[in-house]
């Protein structure tokens, strides 16, 4: 079975489909965050007990604020893998491509150069077309790659600050209850 140049660009839309999908994960991971700044927010505006009033008088006054470093660690580190899902960076490779928009932007001083050069591969170098295309399915598989890898970090410290943060407000309920 003979490869077509049709394979290429289904596996570079599959590879920019996962780049999308990554980056949708992230941006769900940032609105669950706001939701739980609100909810954090809202329960410091309702709270008649004073449940963040803090009074520093024995060594289990501090347990909260212990809790407390873990949440904002996670938080932060989440936050920095949503980032870096959004702003990838890898290594490029040196194959300068008139298919790849950065190249056009950087390699082409005007659209006749360019208008050339892209004829010319398409049309009268098939294999030098087919490598071009290689290369697009890797560098968008590597940007997929780094991006989901950023992301599903992201989850795990979402999740990870959501349980210090559930721990977070039962240590502070059960103290202000006894």
């Amino acid at each position: 079975m003979k490869i077509t140049n049709d394979d290429f660009w289904e596996i570079i839309k599959y590879n920019y489909d996962q780049i999308r999908y990554a980056e949708i994960k992230s941006s769900v991971v940032i609105s669950v965050y706001s939701l739980f700044f609100t909810i954090a927010y809202t329960i410091d505006i309702l709270d008649d007990e004073n449940v963040y009033n803090f009074k520093f008088e024995t060594i289990w006054d501090y347990l909260p604020l212990i809790v407390l470093f873990p949440i904002l660690y996670f938080t932060i580190h989440s936050f920095t893998n949503c980032i870096r899902c959004f702003l990838p960076r890898f290594n490029q490779s040196t194959l300068k491509s008139p298919l790849f928009f950065g190249d056009i932007a950087t390699q082409y001083k005007s659209f006749d150069d360019y208008k050339e050069d892209l004829k010319n591969l398409i049309n009268r170098d098939h294999d030098e077309y087919q490598e071009h295309l290689s290369h697009m399915v890797y560098v968008t598989g590597v940007i997929a790659f780094t991006k989901f890898r950023h992301v599903n970090k992201a989850i795990k410290s979402l999740i990870k600050s959501i349980l210090c943060f559930i721990l977070y407000l039962t240590i502070i309920f059960t103290f202000k209850l006894i």
